[in-house]
């Protein structure tokens, strides 16, 4: 591990505030994606506060919980994968060092690259499975919701939209997680490649967040909840 590693390391942990920072509390916060989905979020329980038979929005609670579901599974295997790149270092370091790159690595700095990666999807995992948690508890919730017309239905609704609005967060920065193990893989090649795939990963995420498609469309949808003001 050279200066030049420590440094790279610290620009990643940088960008990765940064980036959490700039979807979830900027001032700008409010022109993302995520922040136009709590709106539909919300809308979609005053709906289901309406409507006497709520079983399709008990499916789709249930396949929101399986998506979390699949994804807590995936970060587990790769944290189980990361042990197994710890076993194998030097068959792997000899790999690099033989590959058409000829990448040396030392044996040290591969140890603490390979924790950062296992680091990483542990906190994902952390994340999904406490978002599949969160999401357990709406489902709770909505099944508690009284009946269409009845005294509360549309407070009791709103609560469930809260709570599937804090299960999304924690869903969002388990994914995230996911995004940001590209740069560190890219690590092991050289500082310069993580700090380089560190730049392209942040612009994509916030792009997604504040210059793509859907959120386009999800501000419309926005606009028309809110309706002329």
């Amino acid at each position: 591990m050279t200066w030049l590693d420590g440094g790279a390391l610290a620009f990643f942990l940088f960008a990765w505030f940064l980036l959490g920072w700039l979807i979830d509390y900027s001032p700008w916060h409010n022109r993302t994606l995520s922040f136009a989905m709590k709106a539909q979020r919300r809308e979609w329980m005053r709906q289901m506060a309406k409507r006497q038979v709520r079983l399709v929005d008990a499916n789709i609670i249930t396949g929101l919980q399986q998506a979390t579901s699949f994804f807590a599974s995936t970060a587990l295997l790769a944290v189980g994968a990361g042990f197994g790149l710890l076993t194998a270092a030097d068959t792997i370091i000899g790999a690099f060092e033989e590959s058409v790159m000829h990448v040396e690595i030392d044996r040290p700095g591969f140890y603490v690259k390979t924790a950062v990666v296992m680091g990483l999807y542990a906190y994902a995992f952390f994340k999904f499975g406490w978002a599949y948690r969160v999401f357990n508890y709406s489902a709770v919730m909505l099944a508690a919701t009284p009946e269409a017309g009845e005294p509360g239905a549309e407070d009791a609704a709103a609560s469930v939209a809260e709570m599937n609005i804090a299960a999304a967060g924690q869903f969002t920065h388990g994914l995230r997680a996911f995004f940001l193990a590209i740069p560190v893989l890219a690590w092991f090649v050289a500082w310069w490649a993580f700090m380089a795939t560190t730049v392209v990963v942040f612009a994509a995420l916030a792009n997604r967040q504040f210059g793509s498609r859907p959120r386009e469309v999800a501000k419309a949808a926005e606009a028309r909840l809110r309706g002329p003001n």
